[in-house]
């Protein structure tokens, strides 16, 4: 179980405190953002709120998330000395929830399982997670990640972002996921050819490297995923990508 260092939740329409609810199943949105360091710096924050906001819109939330909102509550309710965590900020029409866990630190020999599955409203990171909640009890999230597919074609992975290399060409999924804030940072950054295509399971073996990204794991090499008996033989874009990552977390 993971261990929930901040745990608040309130009305929307006045922001009364009440009792926590992580609000699972609801009909909402939520987004995750990774906070480093002393202060702490709260990683790509700008780029979470834009696209947070414009889906409370859409989904009809009369309500807008701050920095300074976020900020105020962290310093006010967190002792924590050094920073390397995971706010989740989850929003209904009823009711805001924040949470701070400890980020986990991903195993050097990661691998994978698929799972065929594919998320309601994909395009959106909403709260009908209680599927996914289930799967990931049943693997250990520090060392491998569940990835989707449904008729054949990969989607994305429980908490990432998918990312398949052939050649030091990059490939992602044409559609039907949630195109996450880090990966949309990291593709900013590529000298590299990046193309939306379907990507079969069935051609994963084409593949040298498959990498996952996202707020909680920032950039992860895939080693294996035995089900398909695919293992890595390359690890030059991740060794690319994650040295740009990492610029993210300099103060």
């Amino acid at each position: 179980m993971e261990n929930i260092l901040l745990k608040k939740s309130f009305h929307v329409k006045d922001l009364k405190i009440i009792k926590f609810n992580p609000l699972w199943g609801y009909k909402g949105i939520f987004t995750t953002i990774r906070l480093f360091g002393n202060k702490p710096k709260f990683i790509l924050i700008e780029e979470h709120l834009k696209k947070l906001n414009r889906d409370i819109h859409y989904f009809g939330i009369k309500f807008i998330i701050s920095k300074k909102f976020l900020i105020n509550l962290i310093n006010k309710n967190s002792k924590i000395k050094n920073y390397d965590h995971l706010l989740r900020i989850a929003i209904t029409k009823k009711f805001l929830s924040i949470s701070l866990r400890k980020r986990n630190k991903e195993d050097k020999f990661f691998t994978a399982k698929i799972y065929r599955y594919q998320r309601s409203l994909p395009a959106f990171k909403n709260l009908k997670y209680k599927k996914i909640i289930s799967l990931q009890k049943k693997i250990n999230l520090k060392k491998e990640e569940i990835l989707f597919y449904k008729k054949n074609k990969i989607l994305e992975g429980s908490t990432t972002n998918i990312i398949c290399i052939k050649k030091n060409k990059l490939f992602i999924p044409k559609n039907s996921y949630y195109y996450g804030i880090t990966l949309s940072y990291l593709l900013e950054k590529l000298p590299y050819i990046v193309q939306k295509k379907d990507i079969k399971l069935s051609d994963l073996d084409e593949f040298n490297e498959i990498l996952l990204v996202g707020s909680g794991k920032g950039v992860v090499s895939i080693s294996s995923i035995k089900q398909l008996n695919w293992y890595r033989s390359s690890m030059n874009i991740y060794n690319f990508l994650s040295k740009k990552y990492s610029k993210l977390l300099i103060k």
